[in-house]
């Protein structure tokens, strides 16, 4: 019986198919998963909630899974990962936490929240860098989910102001809103009074300039009213109560 040219044609291309996807498994096994960065979970954490089946064992498979077709899971804490292959046995994983915006005092304990507002650390004592938040009324705090407030546009604004002291160096252990949302930093002993703007870049750059030149004095600021056409910022000394 003879076989048709066009048949033997297809056969070869079936084995060399098999034969590229058998040499394909047998080196492109992803052996060494190197991950870096992140502070809350481990390496070994983190692989575990990435390799989740045989195909992510192999590194395009792993690769494309991710950086192509879809992204992982939302894992708390960490706001993204960059997936980079190195060889093909290799591929590194840079983890980013989450930027942490603020925190709120609850039965205790300091709850830090992201940009998002998402509850995402608790702990008996705020973390460095992190301003408590005060004045912020809220009816629900859960570990891992959005702090329940009446107005999310707060979120917003805090993460802008939280982001602004950082960039110009300020050190601020709490920002309060009062009922009518005017907004007030305590840095130190000295306490800036902001009001109730949309836009601070201006005030906490002007904020800089006075702190600086306030030679370790406690002051109290008044910029609520303060523009860069302005230029002028009223302070007095704060009184320290006994």
């Amino acid at each position: 019986m003879r076989i048709k040219k066009s048949t033997i044609i297809k056969i070869a291309v079936l084995c060399l198919f098999i034969a590229g996807v058998i040499w394909y498994f047998e080196n492109f096994k992803l052996e060494n998963l190197i991950i870096e960065g992140g502070t809350h979970y481990t390496p070994e954490e983190i692989e575990e909630m990435l390799v989740k089946s045989d195909f992510d064992k192999y590194t395009h498979a792993f690769y494309f899974k991710y950086e192509v077709f879809s992204s992982p899971d939302p894992i708390p804490f960490v706001e993204k990962l960059d997936i980079e292959v190195v060889d093909r046995n290799t591929i590194h994983i840079q983890v980013y936490d989450k930027i942490l915006t603020g925190c709120v005092e609850h039965m205790g304990r300091y709850m830090h929240f992201d940009r998002e507002g998402i509850v995402v650390e608790s702990s008996m004592e705020p973390d460095m860098g992190v301003p408590v938040i005060t004045g912020l009324p809220f009816t629900k705090v859960v570990l891992g989910q959005k702090l329940e407030i009446e107005d999310d546009g707060l979120f917003e604004k805090i993460q802008e102001l939280t982001l602004l002291l950082k960039e110009n160096g300020i050190e601020c252990q709490r920002i309060n809103f009062d009922i009518r949302r005017n907004i007030t930093l305590y840095i130190g002993g000295s306490e800036a009074q902001l009001g109730t703007d949309r836009v601070f870049d201006y005030k906490i750059s002007a904020l800089k300039k006075v702190l600086e030149a306030s030679g370790g004095v406690d002051y109290v600021y008044d910029l609520k009213n303060y523009t860069p056409e302005s230029g002028e910022i009223t302070g007095k000394i704060k009184k320290n109560v006994e």
